[in-house]
C-alpha cells in the first residue's frame, strides 16, 4: 500500500491507541534529512473501507506532490510564504487568515519575489534589509514592522519544524523599538456631550454600548438580543462580527463569529436601569420596523446594532462615523476604541482595581491592562501621595 513519486511516499498506517487510520507522508530534503507528516483519515480501523482508504491515500499523495517543492534550492522564499499560509489555513481563524494573506501577498512577497531570494539562501540581513526599506521608503511605523516580522518569523519557524531549513534566520534580526500609543480619553463631561450629540442617530447604540461597558468594535456590532438577559439585567459577550474575507467589499464580508478575541473576552456585565430601559425601547422599535417595512432586511434580525432598514452597521462605517460625530459635537476627535479606553479610565479613576478592570475589559493578562492604563494609575498614586501629605502636614 505504498506509492513513490520522486522522494515522496504515502503509507497507510495505524497509531497506537487511536481508532482511525492515518496516512504517513514521508519525503527527503536535499540535505538527506527525512521528514514525516501523519495525516488522520475519517476511516475507523474496525470498518470495511479498504478501497476508500486506498483512494484517500492516493489523494493525499497527490496533494503533497502538488504543494511540496522538494528541491529546496529552487524554492523562492516568496513562494514558500504563500504555501505556508495555505498549509496552516485551518489552524487559524478566518479573520486571521485574511489578515495574514493581505500582508503576505501584497507587502512581503512582492519585495522578496523581485529579488528572487530562495528559502535556502535566506539570511538575517535579507529580512533586515526588507524592514529598513519599508521604514525608509514606505514610511511604515516600527509597530507595522513588528506585524511583518510576526508573519515572517512564524512561517520560518514552521519551515524549521518541518525540516526545510537548518535554522530560523528571523531569530537573528534586530527589530525597531515599538512606539507606545497613548490613546485619547474623554472626561465625564466630554463623554456626556458626545452621548447627547449621538441621540437619535443610527450610531447611538454603538456610542452607548462603548461608553457603558467599554466594549470592542466587533463585540458591539456582534451583540445579539439573545445575549441580553432582560429579566436578570445581564449583558453577555459571546462573539464578534468581523469583515475580513474574499470579497473586496467589507459589507459583503461581514460575518458573525461565535467566539471572542480570547477566552477571557467571553464575559458578562450587570446592566443599569437606564441601559435596560434604552435597550428594551430599541428592541421594540426594531420589532415595529419589521412589521411596517415590507423591504426590511431580515438577515441580521437578532442583532442589536442595525440600521432602520435592518442591515447591520458595517465595522468600517462605525470607525469613520465616531470621529465625525466628535467634530460635529465640537469635541476633540477620538476613535471608537478610545471610547472603550474612556470607559475603563473613568472606572479606574472612580476606584476600581486593575484586576477588576482586567476582567471588565476582557484582557487575557493583568500586564496588558496595567501597561495600557499605567499613566492613569500614576495619577491615582499622585493623588494618594498628596492626600497623605495633607494629613501629615
Amino acid at each position: 500500500m505504498t506509492a513513490k513519486h520522486k522522494r515522496i511516499t504515502a503509507v497507510i498506517s495505524q497509531k497506537k491507541g487511536r481508532d482511525y487510520y492515518y496516512i504517513i507522508v514521508s519525503y527527503y530534503l536535499s540535505n538527506g534529512k527525512r521528514v514525516q507528516r501523519w495525516i488522520k483519515t475519517e476511516f475507523p480501523i474496525n470498518g470495511n473501507n479498504k478501497r476508500k482508504l486506498e483512494q484517500k491515500r492516493i489523494e493525499v499523495l497527490q496533494e503533497w506532490q502538488d504543494k511540496l517543492v522538494l528541491d529546496e534550492s529552487e524554492m523562492l522564499f516568496s513562494d514558500y510564504l504563500k504555501q505556508w499560509l495555505e498549509e496552516t489555513k485551518y489552524t487559524i481563524s478566518k479573520n486571521t487568515y485574511y489578515s495574514y494573506k493581505q500582508v503576505i501577498h501584497n507587502v512581503i512577497c512582492p519585495y522578496f519575489a523581485e529579488r528572487k531570494i530562495k528559502i535556502c539562501d535566506l539570511k538575517p540581513y535579507h529580512i533586515q534589509d526588507f524592514y529598513t526599506y519599508k521604514l525608509n521608503n514606505d514610511k511604515v511605523t516600527s509597530n507595522t514592522i513588528h506585524h511583518y516580522h510576526a508573519n515572517i518569523s512564524k512561517a520560518l519557524r514552521y519551515a524549521y519544524k518541518m525540516g526545510r531549513i537548518e535554522s530560523n534566520p528571523a531569530d537573528k534580526v534586530d527589530l525597531p523599538k515599538k512606539n507606545r500609543h497613548v490613546a485619547n480619553f474623554y472626561t465625564v463631561e466630554e463623554l456626556k456631550a458626545l452621548l447627547k450629540a449621538a441621540k437619535g442617530l443610527p450610531i447611538e447604540p454603538v456610542v452607548l454600548l462603548a461608553s457603558w461597558f467599554g466594549l470592542r468594535r466587533g463585540e458591539i456590532i456582534g451583540l445579539r438580543w439573545q445575549d441580553i438577559d432582560f429579566t436578570n439585567k445581564i449583558l453577555y459577550i459571546n462573539g464578534t462580527v468581523k469583515d475580513k474575507g474574499v470579497s473586496g467589499s467589507k459589507i459583503k464580508n461581514l460575518y458573525y463569529e461565535p467566539t471572542a478575541k480570547t477566552s477571557s473576552s467571553i464575559r458578562s456585565f450587570p446592566m443599569s436601569d437606564s441601559a435596560l430601559k434604552y435597550l428594551s425601547e430599541l428592541k421594540a422599535k426594531q420589532e415595529k420596523r419589521k412589521q411596517e417595512n415590507k423591504l426590511y432586511i431580515h438577515t441580521w434580525d437578532d442583532f442589536v446594532c442595525v440600521r432602520p432598514d435592518g442591515s447591520l452597521l458595517p465595522l468600517e462605517y462605525v470607525s469613520r462615523a465616531i470621529p465625525k460625530l466628535c467634530e460635529k459635537a465640537g469635541l476633540k476627535r477620538i476613535k471608537l476604541h478610545e471610547l472603550r479606553h474612556t470607559n475603563i479610565s473613568i472606572l479606574l479613576e472612580s476606584g476600581a482595581s486593575m484586576k477588576e478592570l482586567q476582567e471588565w475589559a476582557g484582557h487575557s493578562s493583568y500586564s496588558t491592562t496595567a501597561n495600557i492604563y499605567s499613566h492613569i494609575q500614576a495619577k491615582s498614586k499622585t493623588r494618594l501621595t498628596e492626600s497623605l501629605e495633607n494629613m501629615l502636614s
